[in-house]
């Protein structure tokens, strides 16, 4: 599903093509997770998954008002990698992101989260995908 999220994007993509893409699935999982846990709560989700990704991603600054500007720094990030790790990286948010919500929501609400935020419908067939 996390693939298929940056798949939009194409498989030649260039780095600032990823970014933007990573970007619009964050802001979507953001429309998802925003009414449930609150603006707070997702940015500490996001501030956490980052972490976890175990990148060299920027930290977002705290005072950030809005998500576009919690996000500016991980688009810029990952404008200026090369393709592979932007991709990579970007991926591994993601994954970080879905794994820390299973842990604290279980698996079958984040997977339902996941399919609404990025719009799949293929994924509507599979009840057994996992966020991978």
């Amino acid at each position: 599903m996390i693939e298929r999220a940056l798949a939009r994007c194409g498989p030649d993509a260039d780095a600032p093509t990823i970014a933007t893409a990573t970007a619009d699935a964050m802001t979507r999982l953001l429309g998802q997770l925003k009414p449930l846990v609150g603006e707070l709560a997702w940015r500490a989700l996001y501030v956490r998954g980052l972490h976890l990704a175990r990148s060299s991603f920027v930290k977002p600054e705290p005072e950030a008002a809005s998500h576009d500007e919690l996000l500016a720094p991980l688009k810029d990030d990952l404008s200026t990698r090369a393709p592979a790790d932007a991709y990579a990286a970007a991926n591994a948010l993601l994954l970080a992101l879905a794994d820390l919500l299973i842990s604290l929501i279980g698996e079958p609400l984040t997977v339902r989260l996941l399919r609404k935020a990025w719009d799949n419908p293929a994924a509507e067939t599979s009840s057994q995908e996992k966020p991978q």
